[in-house]
This record gives C-alpha cells, structure tokens and sequence, in this order.
C-alpha cells in the first residue's frame, strides 16, 4: 500500500509507530531526539520512515505528549535521587540532545542543593574523622558522581 500525501497517518506504519510510541511514552518521558532514535533503530529498514517519524514526533509534541522539558525534569529528579552532580546531569542530557537553555534553567532550580546533596551522599558513605587519604578518596568519588570542586569541598568540610 502506498502513502498517501493526503493523510500519511492512515498508513500501517503509521499506525504501528504511534502505537509505540504510546507504549514507551507511557513507561517514562523521553526527549524528542531519544524517541526518534529509538524509532528509526526498530523501523531503520522501511522506506521513507525518516518523514513518517519526524511528522509524528511533531504531533506528539503539539498534543504535549512528547516534551523535552518534562523529560529534562524528570531526567534531573532521578538522578538527584541517585545522589548525582550536576556535571554529571549536565553530560547524561547532553547524550540525549536536550537543548542547553533547558538543561541551564532546570540545573538552577536546584543550585542551592547540590552541596547538601554531596554532603548527604559522603554521610552515607562514611561517619566518623575523615583524614588526607580518606579526604583524597572521597573528592575523587564526589567528582566522579558530577559534583564541582567547590561542592565537593564544602561537603568535606561538612563532615570533618
């Protein structure tokens, strides 16, 4: 069956990938870019898929169940809760293509928390005096998990 110009949404494929993209968009958010890569990696082989998924990433995103802002929410909220930084956060969204104003903004909201959280994670990890190597250890690991030197810092400081 060709695709008719009229009304691309009437086709089998159409059908089939609004189909699942309600199934994974109800799982969890995804951001635009993420949503389409995953589409064109099930349907990487049929013809003309390209403009098929780009027509209905669009009208997903005008019935706003597609948005890249709830994802960037949703993205920052669970990794605060895995006790991550935000240049960690910054670089996980950045591998998922979210526009950089979003990611900014959503990042500021929380600034006056990212040096309790550091602090609340090295809690969790160690009680008691905290001596040169242990201090050495525990900044590696606090910038590993994305938090800057000045909150890592101030988490030492903290916990001393």
């Amino acid at each position: 069956m060709s695709r008719s110009k009229a009304d691309p949404t009437q086709t089998p494929e159409a059908t089939e990938l609004r189909a699942f993209a309600y199934r994974v968009l109800g799982r969890r958010e995804y951001s635009v870019h993420e949503l389409g890569q995953r589409m064109r990696m099930k349907w990487s082989e049929a013809e003309g898929i390209d403009e098929l998924i780009g027509e209905l990433l669009e009208a997903l995103q005008q019935e706003n169940l597609l948005s890249d802002e709830r994802f960037v929410e949703s993205f920052v909220r669970s990794r605060i809760s895995r006790y991550q930084g935000p240049l960690k956060i910054k670089a996980g969204l950045r591998d998922k293509r979210v526009d950089d104003a979003l990611v900014s903004m959503q990042l500021e909201a929380h600034a006056g928390e990212w040096s309790d959280l550091a602090s609340e994670w090295l809690q969790r990890q160690h009680t008691g005096p905290i001596d040169y190597d242990l201090k050495k250890k525990y900044y590696r690991r606090l910038a590993n998990r994305g938090f800057t030197h000045a909150q890592a810092m101030e988490a030492m400081a903290r916990n001393t």
